[in-house]
């Protein structure tokens, strides 16, 4: 493939590791389809870097880093919320039907099957998703102030706190 492109395709990644490659490229975050739904918004572009090689067992890898801002929202308010994203990984290629070893070890890199052509997109996008926490918060005290009075005005209001007022003998609710 040739042209703009295919600036994000490596073609023939086991040679790509062998030679010790590098590879830089910069993407809209808007351009990662599968990252959408974990997005409050999708402005802004990050930047990677792949570097091919080999570990120590001979294995052809790929050494990524990525860095950048994602914009997720507060597992709290809810509101926007800056991430910063700095993922270093790297993962061991096989080809594709290769038997791959059963390894439980966390350490160890993850395997990835390529054929001739590898999309760095995806593989970008791929260890972004993986490399995201469950939820993500702002610091303590700087959700908005309107959102934490809220959540304790509504506290008394809640069907919860109703039925609380029923377990208690000689309460009765008096809505």
């Amino acid at each position: 493939m040739s042209g703009p492109a295919a600036a994000h395709v490596l073609d023939d990644p086991l040679g790509f590791a062998r030679a010790a490659g590098q590879h830089h490229g910069q993407l809209a975050v808007s351009a990662l389809p599968r990252l959408q739904d974990q997005l409050a918004g999708n402005a802004g572009e990050l930047k990677y870097r792949v570097r091919g090689g080999m570990d120590p067992l001979s294995r052809p890898q790929l050494e990524l880093e990525i860095t950048g801002a994602l914009h997720l929202a507060c597992a709290v308010c809810v509101k926007p919320l800056e991430y910063a994203l700095a993922l270093r990984t790297r993962v061991l290629m096989a080809l594709p039907g290769a038997v791959l070893p059963d390894d439980d070890d966390p350490e160890t890199p993850e395997w990835i099957e390529v054929g001739q052509e590898l999309n760095l997109h995806e593989l970008v996008e791929d260890e972004i998703l993986l490399g995201l926490p469950l939820s993500v918060r702002h610091p303590q005290g700087q959700c908005s102030s309107g959102t934490q009075e809220t959540f304790g005005a509504k506290k008394a209001d809640s069907p919860f706190a109703r039925l609380a007022t029923l377990l208690e003998p000689g309460q009765t609710d008096k809505r």
